[in-house]
């Protein structure tokens, strides 16, 4: 028994990987079966993972670490900002960049009202990915990979497997070209956001919230091949951030050069000889 739960320490991180695909796959077989129509709970194939692993490599410690990180919002307000700004930001500069590049213009009022809208943004939260991808993704995997690889590394190891994690909305006709490679790009912008702000989990939620949702009901006010060029533009804004990052901060980390140095160590969550 000993053997079983230090090979699990010691394979931390591919286990997880490995675990979340099996979980959210063998989830997905029931919302496949509903056309779509079922709650998607697959979607906390990550977070299930991450607990698990977690549990078995670390104890009761492990999951109040990951549990206060899940947590933490006690971090600059900028940051807060960020989180929700810039996903939603980079929406509607491509929303209004389309017609430039020959699309129709927007259709405003495709758009529900704010009331009709929230209760929505809440229950997708919790059952359409935020919570239940980051807590494993940025909760468990992100620290992880940070203790044994480069920013950038870190980001593009995670933002592939984020983006295969995605495969099977394939068939529910829910799995695009461009977003099977925002997982990739985004989660380089996640990274910063999660350097920079302690490693806070929270962030990354509502992160995934301010995107996701930005390109549910902003996305709904073009159709057909006008919408497919907006959401590429809505690529190109990311990309043009993540470079944006790499150029001010280099590829070895993210971490603004005026942050503490003890943040650096808090993202380091103990990984004992955890290898990839």
């Amino acid at each position: 028994m000993r053997t079983q739960f230090t090979c699990i320490r010691r394979h931390q991180t591919p286990l997880f990987f490995a675990l979340s695909l099996a979980l959210t796959w063998i989830a997905f077989v029931p919302f496949y079966d509903s056309g779509g129509e079922s709650i998607p709970w697959f979607t906390f194939g990550p977070a299930v993972a991450a607990i698990l692993i977690t549990a078995l490599a670390s104890g009761w410690r492990g999951i109040r670490e990951l549990l206060a990180a899940t947590v933490r919002w006690r971090v600059g307000a900028i940051w807060y900002g960020v989180a929700l700004g810039l996903p939603f930001g980079a929406q509607l500069a491509s929303v209004l960049l389309n017609p430039v590049f020959g699309s129709a213009t927007p259709d405003w009022n495709a758009i529900p009202p704010a009331g009709q809208m929230l209760p929505m943004i809440l229950i997708y939260a919790v059952f359409s990915g935020p919570v239940g991808e980051e807590i494993g993704w940025r909760g468990f995997a992100l620290p992880r990979l940070l203790a044994r690889c480069s920013a950038l590394t870190a980001s593009l190891i995670l933002g592939v497997v984020w983006a295969v994690w995605h495969l099977p909305l394939i068939l529910v006709d829910d799995f695009t070209a461009y977003g099977a490679l925002m997982p990739v790009i985004a989660a380089i912008v996640f990274t910063w956001v999660f350097q920079n702000s302690s490693g806070s989990v929270l962030l990354a939620i509502l992160m995934h919230i301010s995107h996701q949702n930005s390109v549910r009901y902003l996305g709904r006010v073009y159709n057909d091949a006008d919408e497919v060029q907006q959401q590429w533009i809505g690529v190109v804004i990311w990309a043009l951030t993540v470079a944006m990052i790499l150029v001010f901060n280099g590829t070895r980390s993210f971490l603004a050069r005026s942050a503490p140095a003890v943040r650096e160590t808090e993202m380091q969550h103990p990984a004992g000889d955890d290898h990839l």
